[in-house]
């Protein structure tokens, strides 16, 4: 049975379950205070601005709120479209849809759900909160908690996100139904999309249930122009053609690894739901249980397209015609001499060779959030609650590729004079300085006639969490001195992370696929024997199949070729490329074994770790107010005692660059003769180490909010912090990517003009990010602020924050020393590795500006305005080549939400901007065996227009008309230097219309 079969069943059993618990559920307790909250009733665009100035205003804690109507009214998909309009909310776009978001600037925040943890299938193994499978309309409203105290469950080092959902006995009594209906189309796509979801609710005074269900099924465009960057010329240090016309001769130039363009369309489909029964047991005993449920499947469909940028790996196809910029000078470092970096603005490359690539990304989630909770208040001075928390989550990734082309080895009898001659290169010419970069060249790209080799593969990771947490709070009141009630509690958690990569490995090694003369004649065409059978990257294949080896013509594959001409705003690939339809890759598994009977899943055990932590806490809460001071003040303060224990399980394996026989599988034909090819190689398990760390965080917490006037506050917040860590930093063990270069040596066994040469594999970089020791995320967070409420839902703020970074986790490139093939050491790698950094911190302003202009005259008495502002300056203590601090990552300096609203009898609309300057994405990820050069991978600035018209046709039914990305604003990428590209991903227009109907 599959795991997701699995769940369905198990999510029937929860749903079971939440309708019976109040039968036989033990009488345990805890205290909410719910007796000083004001009930807040939500109408339109008006109602839902004064509940969330009221949030606010009612917070011990600096918060800011959206609710009820600002959710699913503004043209929101997922939940992470309506939080960008928070002020100090950054979010990130994926294929036109909100999907990770920071708070202040940094990344590392806690997602709660109803006030507990929440386990999010995109954030399995990171801490960057994901709510690509949360629809808006989900959620009834989301705090943000920027200041935090102790009874705030630790995890978030800049804020914690509360989700919540309805609940039955905040309802009106008797029943309530709402349902809607959506379609929508992209600028590009033309696909016709769909959004179906409803709501019902039941609620006598005393029980109570709610049940909460969606569907949705969207296509957006995800066209993009992505390569990570190279040093050009390295081999030769320097460029021989002197492109610039400088007269010198060692200039590098920053150039992609190929040249091409990404045609994809993503593909999501969205169903789940959210219930939840209450009951008043007694007059004292309240029990609330609650299911969140939810199950994504995402398809990212398309071709791509690459004219290779290297020959020999030396990324050397620039040629004159370029259009370069002198950018940096690098100094000298080592045996790497001073380098002089330019950009490239227009590349005139003669790529060896071209490849049409056929891609099917897929990505299968699940969640399931089950609550149960137990509340006792007898109006005593105690109160309080037991709370238990079950979640499980799952993510299944899976990858096939198919790539068709000509490579540049691949030599033919062009002349007919019996010997095989060089493949004629392409010429190409890409100009960057467009809104969208060209490409122009001369040749036929749609047939087989140059594309008639083809070869593929795929991979795949699962991980998987379970998460149980069990705590118990409690509340109690009395009055001493300025003090009046006392908050405490203990809470259990644990969390239990399994993840696994793997490859599909096909049975299809040979000695040689060719009369090659450095294997002896008897072993031409033959199988490998054993393990070493098995590769990574099959050989390439011939449509017109191979007698020698056995194959007959590959008919039914070839008959299955398209032209694929769809690159959207990228032109020069109007007459199309050979290409499969993407959809025949969904299935991957049957994909793969249909072109190599017998392709089978092996896992990676350096990218295979499982890692429990456990967590206990305690806290205490002191909570003070006198109204009666000359300047009154209320607030809280305390401590939170946090214990860590973290348990990794690593898979063992042999992993050297060149590992011992018997160790792996693959390898090629050298592998037999102990030199084996290092991307043919699958390590085997050798076994399993397991490694135990634990640590003590004491996070103390203090909030005073003082009232100088009946309409102003000024509040003060202090909280030290903590946030887990991204497990990849944990978990994850050493791999390595390999490349071929000639050594000439007297014992070569090939020659050109040059001389006697072999030809050996050689690490050309990876990844050894795992540490299990690493220490978590730590900081201190500081905040002041004031707030004037000068009219009824209006408000005038203006804060000042200081988050103080004391541990925080950096990647870096590391030069390291590998052995090439043959056991020689002549070169480094640069590898990306973890490591703990210090003194980085993040600091900023923020101002927030909400007001009905319900005293102007007319119409315009129904309109009303929402502006925010953030400033967030970071120092992350890392530099790049010149000197310069990078900020933390993903975040932006400035932010500004803009939004104008207008609310009558029947018609409302609104229309909101939101605004981030350039965004710091991390280092770029330059290749190259040289010493290793610091260059920034930034987002350029970019605003984003939405806007929504609703019409009330009867009291209890309404169309609407949403727009999202008006402008249809791209993410753009520059590598360090404005004028080098770097990244293009295009954001098209969406427009929905709907039907909404409430009983």
């Amino acid at each position: 049975m599959s795991s997701l079969v699995f769940k369905k069943k198990k999510l029937s059993i929860y749903v079971a379950a939440l309708s019976m618990a109040a039968m036989g559920m033990p009488a345990l307790a805890q205290g909410t205070g719910d007796e000083n909250i004001e009930e807040i009733v939500v109408t339109g665009i008006r109602g839902s601005q004064k509940a969330a100035v009221d949030v606010k205003r009612n917070a011990a804690n600096v918060v800011d709120s959206i609710v009820a109507e600002d959710i699913g009214k503004l043209p929101d998909v997922t939940i992470a479209d309506s939080l960008q309009r928070v002020t100090g909310v950054q979010i990130q776009r994926t294929a036109g849809e909100g999907s990770v978001l920071n708070v202040r600037g940094m990344p590392q925040v806690l997602t709660t759900l109803n006030g507990e943890a929440f386990l999010s299938p995109w954030a399995i193994t990171g801490v960057q909160a994901n709510y690509s499978d949360i629809p808006a309309s989900m959620v009834s409203g989301v705090d943000v908690l920027k200041s935090q105290s102790a009874s705030t469950t630790a995890g978030g080092i800049s804020g914690v996100v509360d989700l919540k959902t309805r609940r039955g006995l905040d309802l009106d009594e008797g029943w309530t139904a709402t349902a809607a209906i959506e379609g929508s189309e992209g600028s590009i796509t033309k696909d016709t999309n769909h959004d179906v979801n409803g709501f019902v609710g039941w609620n006598n005074g005393d029980i109570a249930f709610t049940l909460g269900a969606f569907h949705s099924n969207t296509n957006a465009a995800n066209y993009q122009m992505y390569e990570d960057s190279r040093l050009g010329f390295v081999n030769t240090g320097g460029d021989p053609l002197d492109l610039n016309g400088n007269g010198k001769l060692d200039d590098r130039y920053l150039v992609p690894a190929g040249y091409g363009v990404k045609a994809f369309v993503m593909e999501r489909e969205r169903q789940g739901l959210a219930t939840s029964f209450q009951a008043n047991l007694s007059d004292s005993l309240k029990f609330t249980s609650e299911l969140f449920y939810t199950k994504m499947d995402q398809y990212d469909r398309g071709v791509e397209t690459q004219f290779n940028g290297s020959n020999d790996s030396n990324y050397d196809v620039l040629r004159p015609g370029t259009q370069a910029r002198q950018e940096a000078v690098v100094p000298a470092s080592g045996s790497t001499p001073e380098r002089v970096i330019h950009s490239v603005q227009v590349a005139v490359v003669e790529a060896p060779d071209f490849q049409a690539t056929t891609k099917s990304i897929q990505n299968h989630t699940d969640a399931i959030n089950a609550n149960f909770q137990l509340e006792f208040d007898n109006g005593g001075a105690f109160s309080g609650s037991v709370r238990y928390v079950h979640a499980e989550a799952e993510k299944e990734f899976e990858q096939a590729t198919f790539q068709q082309g000509t490579p540049a080895w691949y030599w033919i009898d062009a002349d007919g004079d019996n010997q095989n001659d060089p493949r004629d290169p392409f010429w190409v010419t890409v100009d960057y300085t467009k809104e969208y970069p060209t490409f122009s060249y001369n040749e036929d790209l749609s047939g087989i006639d140059r594309l008639n080799l083809f070869q593929a593969f795929a991979i795949g990771q699962t991980d998987k969490a379970t998460m149980d947490v069990l705590r118990a709070d409690g509340h109690y009141e009395f009055e001493w001195n300025t003090f009046n009630s006392v908050d405490f509690g203990v809470r259990l958690d644990r969390r239990d992370v399994d993840s696994k990569k793997y490859d599909y490995l096909t049975p299809t090694g040979r000695y040689s696929t060719w009369a090659d003369p450095t294997v002896p004649e008897e072993d031409w065409y033959q199988m490998l024997p054993g393990d070493y059978v098995w590769q990574r990257y099959p050989d390439w294949y011939d449509f017109k199949g191979n007698a020698q080896l056995g194959q007959n013509p590959f008919t039914d594959l070839q008959s299955q070729l398209i032209s694929y001409s769809d690159f959207g705003p990228f032109k020069g690939f109007e007459s199309g490329v050979a290409a499969l339809d993407p959809k025949s890759l969904d299935d991957v598994n049957g994909f793969m074994n249909f072109i190599y009977p017998g392709a089978t899943k092996f896992a990676d055990p350096a990218k295979a770790y499982s890692v429990v932590e456990d967590t206990a806490s305690v806290y205490i809460q002191g909570n003070f107010e006198n109204r009666d001071a000359a300047l009154p003040f209320s607030g809280n303060v305390g401590v939170r005692v946090v214990e860590t224990r973290r348990e990794v399980v690593n898979a063992v394996y042999d992993a050297g660059a060149v590992p011992q026989e018997g160790t792996y599988y693959g390898g090629g034909y050298q592998a037999t003769l102990g030199q084996p090819q290092g991307w043919q190689v699958m390590y085997k398990t050798l076994g399993t180490e397991t490694t135990k760390t634990s640590f003590v965080d004491v996070l103390p917490s203090a909030n005073i909010n003082f009232f100088p006037h009946d309409d102003v506050i000024v509040r003060f917040g202090y909280s030290k912090t903590m946030s887990r860590n991204d497990l990849v930093n944990v978990g994850e063990g050493e791999t390595l990517w390999y490349q071929e270069y000639k050594v000439y040596t007297p014992d070569g066994d090939r020659e050109d003009a040059d001389g006697k040469y072999k030809v050996v594999t050689s690490p050309g970089g990876g990844n050894d990010q795992g540490n299990p020791y690493v220490k978590p995320w730590r900081a201190n967070n500081w905040n002041l602020s004031t707030e004037w409420y000068f009219a009824d839902g209006a408000i005038l703020g203006v804060g000042v924050f200081l988050i103080d970074v004391e541990s925080a986790t950096e990647t870096l490139q590391e030069a390291r020393a590998y052995p090439d093939s043959d056991g020689v050491v002549r070169r480094t790698a640069n590898v990306w590795t973890t490591q703990n950094v210090s003194a980085s911190d993040l600091k900023g302003i923020e101002f927030g500006y909400k007001q009905p202009f319900d005293f102007l005259p007319g119409i315009f008495g129904n309109t009303g305005i929402e502006f925010n502002y953030t400033y967030s300056d970071s120092d992350s203590g890392d530099e790049d080549l010149e000197g310069n601090s990078f900020p933390l990552q993903s975040n932006s300096k400035h932010q500004y939400n803009a939004i104008l609203w207008y609310q009558g009898d029947k018609l409302s609309t609104r229309i909101a901007y939101n605004w981030r300057s350039e965004i710091y994405q991390g280092r770029v990820g330059l290749n190259t065996n040289e010493a290793p050069i610091s260059l920034g991978n930034w987002t350029e600035a970019a605003g984003y227009l939405d806007a929504s018209v609703n019409y009330d046709l009867l009291d209890n039914l309404t169309v609407y008309l949403q727009g999202t990305n008006l402008t249809e604003t791209n993410y753009r990428n520059y590598a360090q230097f404005e004028s080098q590209f770097h990244s293009l991903s295009v954001q098209e227009r969406r427009i929905a219309v709907g039907l909404r109907v409430r009983l």
